[in-house]
């Protein structure tokens, strides 16, 4: 005979011999439970229940441990047998819900809460219980309604606060603000009200009002890292960088080592232009972590702004060996390279940026830039031209091959060129004078090139060649003395041979023949070699 049937037999002996009533069963009941003895647990709740039928917390208990041992069908039907004594007892209904529950049976559990908020409509717990099955059944907008049920007279701010995180899930952020509101309003210490309110403007984008919020939830509790983590995030996106500072100092007293905290210490300090201490930062992060190439990429840039290339040439090599697909890494090697005149490099990185799926338009140019500075410009112009096939606005590629074809004497191909570049940016001073002057130089449209000179003054007022511009619409326009005046003032700021050759022509407009040989003389030391300057001088020697 087995140890179990032998104990039976002896709690039953016992039973007819001992005075005992249903209260010492339940507590020797109990006292089995806290041993986590169920199965003699379950006999004296039986045996007490025999004795009191009536006894509704026997039921829970006998019910609750048959849940221990994962009978739920017995744990229930004991309830269910309770039910039929006393039907309106509730926690019999709410305790079989959480049989179904074990059993995974989330219907029938759904079903058994309703049954008890019928008894008891102002029990909150059901409510919750009711909401949150419906969530985990895939009905979220069952488990609004279950708590907007709820009596107004009930609701507190912990059930405005489960209704703002159900709405939040649902991605109706306005409405999950509203409930976060209220709960916030009945108890201001709510932290998950606050951080509710903060998340919903957070995703909705609107930044200012996200912040207010974290930093009011932050005041009220400095332990929660991942919130200020995202105020971090939403300070260096808002460009408040000395806001910053306190609160990844804060971070760090807590966790040294955190590499994303000391990171956005390092950015922010970087973009206060307290480069020292952004670099501090920074290499602390990379020796925490060997694999941090960010760090490094950062170090690297600062060396860059403080003139130390060889350096920042180190550190962009060391992070592409450890993340070769991170593209600003070659972009930047390529123009450190071009600063230091290390053009076969710069073409390497640009060319290694394109292959690893890098921006084509910019780097296209930036070949082509480092074409033309080796002086290869038939190179130069397809490179160019890719950019602008592949980013048709490109400004500096516009501007580049507009500048290059000037250079290569593709006049009419550069002037429309710089007429594209007007279309796209009205405010290009670069374009705006070099098409007025074009204009000027054809003797054609002479007001609208004065409009557009004038433009690039408005812009620029102290550039000499786009003053020499002015002056010679003036001069095309037979304006001699207004002519006469923007020259003087353009050869003062520029002395260019081109400017001091325009000067001379307007004193020979003038008939101020030595005036015109001075500034043709000092044009011909300037550009020694030029035939038509020579040629202009002659002509009025004679």
């Amino acid at each position: 005979m087995d140890i179990i049937n032998i104990y039976r037999i002896l709690v039953t002996a016992f039973l007819f011999t001992s005075p005992q009533g249903s209260y010492e069963l339940y507590s020797m009941g109990c006292q089995m439970e806290l041993t986590e003895k169920y199965e003699r647990a379950i006999d004296y709740y039986k045996m007490a229940l025999e004795k009191d039928p009536l006894a509704r917390e026997l039921y829970i208990s006998l019910a609750n441990a048959y849940y221990r041992i994962n009978r739920f069908d017995d744990g229930i039907a004991v309830l269910k047998k309770g039910i039929l004594l006393i039907p309106e007892e509730i926690k019999f209904y709410t305790t079989i819900a959480v049989g179904y529950i074990g059993k995974k049976d989330f219907e029938k559990a759904i079903e058994y809460y309703k049954k008890a908020k019928r008894i008891n409509p102002e029990d909150i717990e059901i409510y919750i219980a009711l909401s949150i099955l419906n969530e985990g059944t895939g009905h979220p907008s069952r488990a609004v309604e279950v708590l907007k049920e709820i009596p107004d007279s009930l609701k507190n701010a912990e059930i405005f606060v489960r209704l703002g995180t159900l709405e939040g899930k649902a991605n109706h952020h306005t409405e999950a603000i509203k409930y976060y509101r209220k709960g916030y309003m009945m108890d201001t210490t709510n932290i998950r009200a606050l951080i509710g309110i903060g998340t919903g403007f957070d995703i909705l984008g609107i930044k200012d009002s996200a912040i207010y919020y974290y930093e009011h939830a932050l005041s009220v509790d400095t332990t929660i890292a991942n919130l200020a983590k995202r105020l971090i995030e939403l300070y260096i996106d808002t460009d408040r960088y000395k806001k910053v500072i306190p609160v990844a100092e804060m971070l760090l007293q807590k966790d040294y080592l955190d590499g994303d905290v000391r990171r956005s210490l390092g950015y922010a300090l970087y973009k206060l232009k307290k480069p020292e201490q952004a670099l501090n930062q920074f290499i602390l992060a990379a020796e925490f972590d060997a694999r941090d190439s960010y760090s490094r990429f950062y170090i690297a840039r600062i060396y860059i702004d403080m003139g130390k290339y060889k350096m920042a040439k180190q550190e962009l090599l060391s992070a592409i060996s450890l993340d070769p697909d991170f593209i600003e890494l070659w972009l930047y090697l390529g123009l450190i390279s071009i600063n230091t005149r290390d053009y076969k490099t710069a073409e390497w990185a640009f060319t290694e940026a394109i292959h690893r799926g890098g921006d084509l338009g910019q780097m296209f140019y930036l070949m082509g830039v480092v074409s033309e500075i080796s002086e290869d410009y038939h190179k130069a112009y397809c490179y160019y031209r890719k950019s602008l096939r592949k980013e048709p606005k490109n400004i500096s590629a516009l501007d580049a091959l507009a500048n290059l074809c000037a250079r290569l004497n593709r006049e009419e191909e550069a002037f429309n060129i710089f007429r594209r570049i007007i279309k796209i940016d009205s405010t290009n001073a670069n374009a705006l004078n070099y098409v007025g002057y074009t204009f000027a130089e054809k003797n054609d449209s002479l007001e609208y090139a004065l409009e557009l000179i004038n433009k690039a003054l408005a812009i620029d007022a102290n550039n000499g060649y786009y003053i020499d511009s002015r002056g010679w619409v003036y001069y095309r326009m037979g304006k001699l003395d207004r002519a006469l005046s923007e020259l003087k003032r353009a050869v003062e700021l520029t002395p260019d041979p081109i400017i001091l050759e325009h000067l001379g022509d307007v004193y020979v407009k003038l008939e101020r023949f030595e005036d015109a040989r001075q500034a043709y003389l000092r044009a011909l030391k300037k550009d020694p070699g030029n035939k038509k300057l020579k040629k202009k001088l002659y002509s009025i020697q004679r």
